[in-house]
């Protein structure tokens, strides 16, 4: 039943986003901003993850 709702939250987002759903200008541009904050957000976790990663293969002895 959660996935449904998760489902149903996003869809209502999308059309929100896209302007299918008639809200205040201030509501499109906030769920906008929120969007782009959150690619932000897990592009800096992405790269986070990967130098952690790298720091952490140099600590192992070579192979051949």
């Amino acid at each position: 039943m959660a996935l449904v709702w998760i489902i149903d939250v996003v869809v209502q987002y999308v059309k929100i986003l896209g302007g299918r759903q008639q809200v205040p200008a201030v509501v499109r541009l906030a769920a906008w901003l929120f969007l782009i904050a959150l690619v932000i957000v897990g592009i800096g976790l992405v790269a986070t993850g990967l130098v952690l990663l790298d720091d952490y293969l140099a600590t192992l002895p070579p192979t051949r």
